[in-house]
């Protein structure tokens, strides 16, 4: 009997949502393939046809997380009449927000995925190219609009931001103030700063004069509401709605 591809989504969002479950009441190590299976009704061998190792489920939540992002942003209003900045900001903060209801499972498995790649690494790869590929969209159509100058540096601007993201999102996760402003605050804070850069093109200045070395990061896994311009309606992203 052929499976629809609808029929795969559902099954592939099941397996995840099992996972997390099961990875927050027993951890990451006591979690067997055969339990997360069984908890998602399906057979002991098909979950190797969509996550090949444990470590892929990992894999497959975070890259699920920015999709689930890219979907929201499409459904806000006039989302394309944002400036870059919000953009990015509104992208962020639509991760964090579907993070939200799977923070214990976050906590445990988000530096492991992000700081000690496990051995898929593939898996960091494909997160890290579609996170560049959303900035790559937003940066494109503020080029477009002359909102901002095309960029010497591109990549490297990009990979900061990546690594910007992994750095909020540890913040995140430490942050117990109240609907997490602080975090809040250090996205917008470190965003005008960054954004007000671009803008005037003082990067692309200074690495003429010589003061920023033109060496691009080669492409690796990560190392390392106040003042938001406009806010996403809360967004739970994520895999498994606790």
């Amino acid at each position: 009997m052929k499976i629809s591809a609808q029929q795969k989504v559902e099954t592939r969002r099941a397996i995840l949502e099992a996972a997390v479950d099961l990875i927050i009441e027993n951890g990451f190590r006591a979690t067997s393939m055969r339990a997360v299976a069984r908890s998602a009704g399906v057979g002991d061998a098909t979950i190797y046809n969509y996550f090949p190792t444990k470590e892929a489920l990992l894999y497959g939540y975070y890259l699920d997380a920015i999709e689930y992002a890219v979907e929201a942003m499409e459904q806000v209003e006039e989302f394309g009449e944002f400036d870059v900045r919000e953009k990015q900001q509104v992208f962020f903060e639509t991760i964090l927000e579907g993070f939200l209801g799977d923070r214990e499972f976050v906590e445990q498995t988000f530096p492991s995925v992000f700081f000690h790649p496990l051995p898929v690494d593939k898996g960091i790869k494909a997160i890290r190219k579609r996170f560049i590929a959303v900035l790559e969209s937003h940066f494109q159509a503020a080029v477009e609009s002359g909102e901002m100058p095309e960029l010497i540096l591109k990549e490297l601007v990009f990979h900061f931001i990546w690594d910007f993201f992994i750095a909020v999102t540890l913040y995140w996760l430490k942050d117990d103030s109240e609907q997490f402003s602080n975090t809040s605050v250090f996205i917008d804070k470190s965003m005008d700063l960054g954004y007000t850069m671009l803008r005037s093109g003082v990067l692309d200045k200074a690495t003429g004069l010589g003061l920023v070395p033109v060496q691009v990061p080669r492409a690796q896994p990560g190392r390392h509401d106040h003042g938001a311009p406009r806010r996403l309606p809360t967004y739970q992203a994520g895999v498994s709605q606790q």
